[in-house]
């Protein structure tokens, strides 16, 4: 019975939306993590805030999470089928679009990725909660990913969907779990994949069509890199190619939304895609902090939601000549708590020139950041990154892994005197060509110079090309 009762929910929803496609969109709301059996009063004030479409990012239902033992025999659709049972969502369904993706908890398993043996029929379950037709393609498709656009050429809102589970590849477990630190550290091997190829090659031709907006959705927080959890950083070389698709594609008027945190936050950063990027986090529906707690550590943050539960909206205003995008998180009563408005041209190409993020170093193997310079200070260690810029002054030369030098994540190595006649000996007579665009490795002690973390070189025999 609840299946049917499930379906019957779908099929309202669909009815209710036929051919909404065509009108442009003016408010999305979206929202993650939300237990089945806790009570849900969020929705009434997603109601209130009238969404053109809805979008589910990740952890719809917790099915891995089993609080009360008499239910441990639930399937997924018998608790796909409690979330539809909710009065204020089943409003929800009947008044908008429902669009969505998952992460760990709807998927199946905590932080789980492509080795989950039932991804198959967590799949199966999904596309029937969301109402997708049996003849569907998606039906035929490994993964969740979807995109639509919504209203005329002139004011097109392009929704892309990622699935962040079905292909990713293992994250690297710290060999001593140590809380401060999390269990994960970057897994460095590029082999590794977020997204799996045949999704990587289907968002290049989705950011390749016409769109005036493009939102992003990713279960897990794209631009936050520092916290201890599940984040894109995780697989560090995925989060750079995320961004050079971004920028070889031209894509503009993107933005991100995620979850997964359990509070809602908004980051930007400079990701060398020639605007700033925006991140808009947004979770829980239920699973919020009831107490206050201290922040995360976000280089990126712009502002925060700490506590309570919430959902996120994205109001666009297409009656202005430069449209006006704001993006909110709002509280379980529908107070915005957050709230970053700007123009859609600053989503435009050169609107920050030419910076480009910083390329990934590792220090003895291992990914670095600046906040490790305390406990190498002083110590021989072997650098590899990619030149980005150099520059020179008194002499030195100088080698970047960030175009702005004053980047907080900027390396630099400095060729002395020395080094540039042992180089110009071994037939280098202009190390900033040689080096500038090329992978390195450099052997030498980690110093500092006003804050920026460095390697001095004087001898030829310390740095060489990479291979790689």
């Amino acid at each position: 019975m609840s299946r049917v009762f499930a379906a019957f929910v779908v099929i309202l929803g669909l009815t209710a939306c036929a051919g909404a496609g065509d009108a442009p969109v003016q408010r999305i709301g979206f929202g993650s993590c939300a237990h089945q059996d806790k009570p849900q009063p969020i929705w009434d004030a997603v109601l209130a805030a009238k969404p053109d479409v809805f979008l589910l990012i990740g952890d719809a239902i917790y099915h891995d999470v089993i609080i009360d033992k008499s239910r441990k025999n639930e399937t997924l659709a018998d608790k796909y089928a409690r979330l539809n049972a909710q009065p204020s969502f089943k409003k929800l369904r009947q008044s908008c679009p429902l669009l969505g993706t998952w992460d760990d908890h709807d998927y199946g398993l905590d932080d789980a990725g492509a080795e989950y043996p039932r991804k198959k029929e967590s799949q199966t379950a999904w596309l029937d909660f969301l109402g997708v037709p049996a003849d569907s393609p998606r039906r035929q498709q490994l993964g969740v990913y979807n995109a639509q656009i919504f209203g005329p050429p002139e004011k097109s809102v392009q929704i892309i969907l990622l699935d962040t589970r079905y292909f990713r590849g293992p994250l690297k477990k710290r060999a001593k779990y140590i809380p401060s630190e999390g269990a994960y550290e970057p897994n460095l091997d590029t082999t590794v994949t977020m997204l799996g190829e045949t999704q990587w090659q289907w968002l290049e031709e989705q950011l390749r069509k016409p769109a005036k907006v493009r939102i992003l959705c990713s279960s897990i927080q794209v631009v936050a890199q520092d916290h201890h959890h599940e984040k894109w950083q995780n697989l560090p070389h995925e989060r750079e190619r995320l961004f050079k698709l971004i920028r070889d594609t031209g894509a503009t008027g993107l933005f991100c939304i995620s979850g997964d945190r359990h509070l809602a936050e908004l980051s930007m950063m400079d990701a060398g895609i020639g605007y700033p990027l925006y991140d808009l986090t947004s979770s829980g529906l239920t699973q919020g902090a009831s107490k206050w707690r201290k922040l995360e550590i976000n280089r990126h943050r712009v502002m925060t939601m700490n506590v309570g539960n919430n959902f996120g909206m994205i109001l666009i205003d297409w009656s202005r000549p430069d449209p006006r995008i704001s993006l909110q998180a709002r509280d379980e009563t529908g107070d915005i708590t957050i709230q970053e408005k700007f123009p859609l041209s600053l989503l435009r190409s050169g609107t920050l020139k030419g910076k480009v993020v910083a390329a990934l170093v590792k220090i003895n193997g291992q990914a670095f950041a600046p906040e490790g310079v305390k406990e190498l200070l002083n110590k021989e260690v072997t650098l590899e990154m990619e030149v980005r810029a150099t520059g020179t002054a008194g002499g030195l030369v100088f080698l970047n892994s960030a175009e702005d030098r004053k980047s907080p994540e900027n390396f630099t190595v400095v060729l002395d005197k020395k080094a540039q006649e042992s180089l110009k000996q071994a037939g280098v007579a202009s190390p900033r060509t040689h080096f500038d665009g090329k992978s390195i490795r450099v052997v030498g002690v980690l110093s500092t110079f006003r804050d920026t973390p460095q390697i001095i070189v004087s001898d030829a025999k310390q740095i060489q090309i990479s291979t790689k």
